[in-house]
């Protein structure tokens, strides 16, 4: 498995290159964030071969939710405009499943999708193998692949910096809405001191990685994720997060008013 030196050194051929980088991508529910890791698992035969292509050649691949506002193609879910490039890291076979981390990286921007070589294919419970589909598409179209591609231009890392009395602030303010949560839901149990102790120990001090990882916990809306990884200086994502979370809250207040009616 390639290191992440290993990979910049990739980045750098590429841009020399194309000024752009032609990654395979991973198109899902939900995006991620820069330094955040997940867990994932792949039973598809496209995503197999995707895999394979990135271990194999060591590259990256690209991790994007997909978009609510294009059509799909060929029966395959468009990607968003706004992704992050991941490492692949420990794969693992488990049955006729891979299991590996993707580890997040550089966020890059769309420029053009480069479609899959077949339409989306009902298999019913039993999934063809990667050959006997490469076999399909070989002759007609040699270079294609099963699953999306992108060229993509790779984002600067996030300027600017937060400073500790906000970044504090808004642990509060968060741990606040936790505590709130549980209480609507009946479990009292965890009092602000201690959600905040343990939000204070898992993101202090402020660092982009701090910050990256709270949006990847705070934003569950799409339109905030895009939104937070096109920024190009922490500050508007900082406000997003507040944006974010006065939502929420918002759907809390609305929540607690229909309990008290019904008590």
């Amino acid at each position: 498995m390639a290191d992440a030196q290993s990979f910049n050194n990739s980045y750098s051929w590429f841009n020399s290159m194309t000024q752009t980088l032609k990654i395979p991508l991973f198109v899902l529910p939900a995006g991620i964030f820069p330094t955040v890791e997940e867990p994932l698992r792949v039973f598809e035969p496209r995503y197999k071969q995707m895999l394979d292509d990135c271990v194999l050649d060591e590259k990256p691949f690209g991790y994007v939710t997909h978009s609510s506002d294009v059509s799909d193609v060929d029966g395959w879910t468009q990607p968003g405009a706004y992704g992050v490039l991941c490492n692949v890291k420990n794969v693992e076979e488990q049955g006729t499943n891979l299991l590996f981390t993707a580890n997040g990286t550089s966020r890059f921007e769309i420029i053009d999708v480069v479609q899959a070589a077949l339409p989306s294919m009902p298999f019913g419970d039993i999934f063809p193998t990667v050959d006997e589909l490469v076999e399909q598409y070989h002759e007609t179209s040699p270079d294609g692949k099963l699953y999306l591609q992108a060229n993509v231009r790779v984002v600067e890392e996030i300027k600017g910096e937060i400073s500790a009395e906000d970044w504090s602030g808004f642990l509060h303010i968060w741990a606040q809405h936790i505590v709130d949560i549980n209480s609507i839901l009946r479990n009292d149990g965890l009092s602000i001191e201690e959600m905040l102790l343990l939000l204070e120990e898992e993101f202090l001090p402020y660092d982009s990685s701090s910050l990256w990882q709270v949006a990847h916990a705070v934003l569950d809306d799409d339109r905030y994720r895009q939104q937070a990884l096109r920024s190009s200086d922490c500050e508007e994502v900082f406000v997003i997060l507040h944006d974010s979370l006065k939502m929420k809250n918002a759907q809390l207040n609305f929540i607690r008013t229909l309990n008290d009616q019904d008590d």
